[in-house]
């Protein structure tokens, strides 16, 4: 039998995670010196209000100890563990849990090259998968070509949140300084690239809507700390264009919405 593990970046709340059989690790973030485990969606209380109000915040991934306590948790009523970890080049959450599963037999580890909806999407699969009966080599096989066409397009109130964190990556200069439009991104290959830019809310509604293709069977909106008009006419935006697609809403937690900016929304597909 193989069991899952990832972090919380993935927003699976509670009895998401129960009934897909996930060990949710905790990732943390430290608000004026106070550290807060990120506990499952919809369990970690006004986190906007205490992200705005503060003075200064950093986000952590799990450590390595962490990690290894879920997969000995994990490894104690199952064959085989594989855990999925936001991508290596926002977080260091996949090295943490390289460095636990090393001194263990039966865990592998495998970066998602994604996080929040995406990597919930490719959780979703490894389950079905392990279902069907399949080991972790094969499960990993599929979810490695999978990742590929793993999407999320997500935009953000402004480019400050992301310039300060370092993950900008190669985006070009203009896009980082225009101000009074929506940055519009995406993950490709677990790194931020540039879409372009929206105007206004509706503008990032229909941008961000025209990033799903006609044959999705479902999406997935995240919105990050406060639930704004970002993500009312995405969802607008989507029910116009694709009627018959199946939406869910979900919060993306505070460690993601501390790195995006508050009023963040990311929207994912499948």
């Amino acid at each position: 039998m193989l069991a899952l593990a990832c972090d919380t970046t993935c927003a699976l709340s509670r009895e998401e995670a129960r009934a897909l059989g996930v060990e949710l690790v905790p990732m943390s973030y430290v608000v004026d010196g106070r550290r807060y485990a990120e506990a499952p969606m919809g369990e970690n209380g006004d986190y906007a209000k205490l992200l705005r109000r503060c003075r200064t915040c950093s986000t952590e991934p799990p450590t390595p100890a962490a990690f290894a306590r879920a997969f000995r948790e994990l490894a104690g009523r199952s064959d085989e563990v594989l855990c999925l970890t936001i991508s290596s080049r926002l977080s260091g959450a996949f090295r943490a849990a390289q460095e636990a599963a090393s001194g263990m037999d039966g865990v592998t580890v495998l970066d998602s090259w994604t996080t929040s909806s995406a990597l919930e999407l490719l959780v979703r699969r490894a389950r079905a998968l392990a279902d069907e009966g399949r080991g972790a080599a094969e499960v990993v096989d599929v979810l490695v070509e999978e990742r590929e066409r793993a999407s999320i397009a997500f935009a953000v109130p402004d480019m400050g949140t992301l310039r300060r964190s370092g993950r900008l990556g190669a985006l070009r200069r203009s896009l980082t300084s225009m101000l009074n439009h929506r940055p519009v991104m995406e993950l490709a290959r677990g790194g931020i690239v540039e879409l372009g830019s929206a105007n206004g809310a509706s503008g990032v509604g229909r941008v961000l809507a025209e990033q799903v293709p006609a044959d999705a069977r479902e999406a997935v909106l995240v919105h990050f700390g406060s639930r704004g008009s970002d993500a009312r006419h995405v969802l607008l935006a989507l029910r116009q264009r694709l009627p018959r697609l199946r939406v869910r809403m979900k919060d993306g937690g505070p460690v993601l919405t501390e790195n995006l900016g508050d009023g963040a929304v990311a929207l994912a597909w499948r």
